[in-house]
């Protein structure tokens, strides 16, 4: 299976805030075992062949406080809510393993699934304290608004888009409603960011690196003008996957502070509509 994980070059802590104020987002090392990506996207496409009854089952939140505390499946479509996008994910946290253990042992499906995403959300808790350590001179404790809890506010994100329904524009422009992001692996290229509508751009992608972002959210982590989060969409630029069961997959993390509320989606989507 072909994919892209994002890339960049190891930077200086300079660099590094230079590079996070101008754009809104920086590369980082991702380091996952080989092939770990190629497996996970592969378990999830089994699992969305799987009965509703199955893909539904594991439903709970990690943060009642905040809407990106859901774990499980959804399925959501453009014309429930003028903020959706046509869209299948699940979100995956190790906690399902604790929570489901009977229900993991009866579903092979869902088990493979679980197992081959806990890799990634290994890689990426280790990648986020990296590169929130880096701002520990600064706003100290920032790791700890994060990682000191039991079940630290990272959900890894499976998703697929369909082109049928979708069109060019597979998600709309937006700010993350938690503190960070991380973009992981995509089938191909269509993430823009930017700090404004005007200023969106592609993202290029290497394998090695993922890509770093503040989200609405972030001044949960730190109080610090320089930094703004990340505006951004999906578009779809690839004619040739038009009809196909699906227009794009990527793998993401979303990253909150523990024991915040969330801000609204007014507010995150506020750019998208007020034109």
């Amino acid at each position: 299976m072909k994919w892209q994980v994002c890339h960049g070059e190891t930077m200086s802590k300079d660099v590094f805030f230079r590079t996070l104020s101008e754009q809104c987002y920086v590369h980082v090392p991702f380091k996952v075992p080989h092939g770990a990506v190629d497996l996970a996207v592969a378990a999830f496409f089994r699992f969305l062949q799987a009965p509703a009854a199955i893909k539904t089952h594991i439903d709970f939140s990690i943060a009642p406080l905040h809407r990106r505390g859901d774990v499980g499946y959804k399925h959501r479509l453009a014309t429930d809510d003028i903020y959706n996008d046509d869209k299948e994910f699940f979100h995956y946290h190790p906690a399902i393993e604790s929570h489901y253990a009977d229900f993991l042992c009866e579903n092979p499906v869902v088990a493979d699934l679980i197992q081959c995403a806990r890799p990634l959300w290994d890689a990426t808790a280790t990648t986020v304290r990296e590169t929130l350590t880096r701002f520990e001179k600064h706003s100290p404790g920032i790791v700890n608004r994060v990682f000191d809890t039991t079940n630290p506010h990272i959900l890894l994100r499976f998703l697929k888009y369909d082109w049928t329904d979708s069109g060019r524009n597979l998600a709309k422009p937006h700010f993350d409603a938690g503190s960070c992001t991380l973009a992981i692996a995509e089938s191909t290229q269509g993430l823009r960011i930017g700090r404004d509508a005007d200023t969106l751009s592609l993202v290029n992608h290497r394998p090695g690196q993922a890509i770093f972002m503040f989200s609405s959210n972030y001044r949960q982590l730190l109080q610090n003008d320089a930094f703004q989060p990340g505006w951004h969409d999906v578009i779809q630029i690839d004619d040739t996957l038009k009809g196909r069961p699906f227009s794009r997959w990527a793998i993401v993390a979303f990253i909150e502070a523990h024991g915040v509320k969330a801000l609204s989606r007014n507010e995150t989507h506020k750019w998208a509509l007020n034109g």
